[in-house]
């Protein structure tokens, strides 16, 4: 339930013939109501407290107090979505049990390699005591529980919905243009023009011109240098090789001061990335998708079916809450 703290606080009244007197006024105004609970000003205030805090010395310009006010009307949007939350958690009884909350607390320790002792402190310099951590944990997975019950049971993907969208994704699953590379360095003695005019003529080929003239890598295997991204080569090897066939020899050009010749092997374009390597990403993104479908369905429903008065109209959210 919203905490609801009765703040007095004694307020100094000017009015006509000179009197002066004191009266108490409530400064904890209720801003919301829903359905029996409500959200006061001062649990507003406390819900904004760290954000006033790195601003209360600073001197504020228009712009930067009207973003405040934004937060500040997005934060009691937030906050009444969570008691609604909180309420259906009352609905349906969920109880989280100590020993939950201590697994939960020894895996966070866990995960993160810290002692008991650290463990406080962290949670010190967060403003919390450990009581206040654990009924934070506590409404945390009973809102996880909530959903569970209400959203993520009822969504389901099918392997011909996986299929579909990695058909209709195509294009983020494509691989970029590959091509397997051999190459011929040539020693100063020999022109390049000369030996790629012999693989041409055919009386060579790539392979048997590479194993006879090259004294670069590869020259036993016909001069490979495996699979190149074409993302990858220097601009004039991409010149050199650019409209030549699988197969076929490039133009001249110089390699580490030597003449040289290449020859794209195998190009391979339009490659798809399988769809066993990207089936569970793909699997997790639809599961999403539906599982917001069907959140903003059941909250929106909630919603309409509760009662939620806004008793300041300034207060509102910008797209209305059913009242």
């Amino acid at each position: 339930m919203v905490r609801f703290v009765s703040l007095l606080v004694v307020a100094i009244l000017f009015i006509p013939m000179n009197f002066v007197w004191a009266k108490e006024v409530v400064y904890d105004r209720i801003l919301v109501k829903i359905n029996d609970n409500i959200i006061t000003q001062y649990d507003l205030d406390e819900k904004m407290k760290p954000i006033l805090m790195k601003v209360k010395d600073r001197q504020l310009s228009e712009t930067e107090k009207k973003q405040i006010e934004q937060l500040r009307k997005q934060s009691l949007e937030n906050m009444v979505s969570d008691e609604l939350l909180a309420q259906e958690v009352i609905k349906y009884g969920i109880v989280i049990s100590d020993e939950a909350i201590d697994k939960e607390i020894a895996t966070v320790k866990e995960q993160r390699g810290l002692s008991d002792e650290e463990f406080i402190d962290m949670i010190k310099q967060d403003g919390l005591t450990i009581e206040e951590f654990r009924q934070m944990l506590t409404k945390m997975i009973q809102k996880q529980e909530l959903l569970g019950y209400m959203v993520h049971s009822k969504v389901l993907v099918t392997d011909t919905e996986i299929q579909k969208e990695y058909e209709a994704r195509r294009d983020d699953y494509l691989l970029e243009k590959m091509v397997d590379l051999a190459i011929i360095l040539l020693p100063s003695e020999i022109s390049a023009v000369e030996v790629g005019k012999r693989i041409d003529d055919g009386e060579l080929t790539f392979a048997q011109a590479a194993e006879k003239f090259s004294i670069g890598p590869g020259k036993d295997q016909g001069g490979s240098i495996g699979e190149v991204n074409w993302s990858d080569l220097a601009d004039d090897w991409k010149e050199a090789i650019t409209g030549v066939e699988d197969g076929g020899v490039g133009t001249p050009l110089v390699v580490q001061g030597k003449e040289a010749l290449l020859s794209p092997v195998k190009t391979v374009e339009d490659r798809l990335v399988p769809l066993e390597e990207v089936k569970d990403d793909i699997f997790e993104h639809l599961m999403q998708k539906k599982r917001e479908t069907v959140f903003n369905d059941y909250f929106e429903k909630l919603k309409q079916s509760s009662v939620i008065i806004y008793m300041d109209e300034s207060a509102m959210p910008e797209i209305g809450v059913s009242q």
